[in-house]
């Protein structure tokens, strides 16, 4: 999954770097300024063409480009900084990325979350303190991840 935050601040920093405003680059690429704004805010990607003339503009691969080789730096007290919030949570479920989920379930919104609880409910992410997880979930997460039982997990924890 492709990170367009991440691929925003790619082509912001290699303009600032080619000492080119946006109007400069964006001309070059015949597009307004404004998509490329939308670009290095992340809110939108460029077509595939677009990718490839900046790859030409910056002398950079396609896969530098789109960000594909960098090893994504997660801040575990912003797991979302810098990053788009989807492909965080792609990231965390296909285990490319390693955070302490009980620790930073707080930072995901309720729908994120629900998307990470059915991800352990189906074993695609294994969790070291069970315990510690169930304590920072509500009682319709804990009633969803463990089938509803939550006299087992009371009987459990004591």
């Amino acid at each position: 999954m492709i990170d367009f935050v991440e691929v925003g601040n790619k082509i912001a920093k290699l303009r600032r770097e080619f000492k080119l405003s946006q109007e400069e680059l964006a001309d070059q690429l015949y597009i307004t300024r404004q998509a490329l704004s939308k670009w290095e805010n992340g809110t939108s990607i460029p077509s595939i063409d677009s990718l490839l003339e900046l790859c030409k503009i910056f002398s950079i691969s396609f896969e530098e480009m789109l960000c594909l080789q960098e090893d994504s730096e997660i801040d575990p007290d912003n797991i979302f900084s810098g990053h788009n919030r989807s492909y965080v949570i792609e990231q965390i479920i296909s285990r490319k990325i390693k955070v302490d989920i009980p620790n930073v379930l707080y930072q995901m919104s309720p729908a994120e979350r629900l998307v990470v609880l059915k991800a352990i409910k189906a074993g695609e992410i294994e969790i070291d303190d069970e315990e510690e997880l169930f304590c920072k979930l509500t009682n319709s997460e804990m009633r969803f991840l463990t089938g509803g039982n939550l006299y087992e997990v009371e009987k459990s924890n004591n």
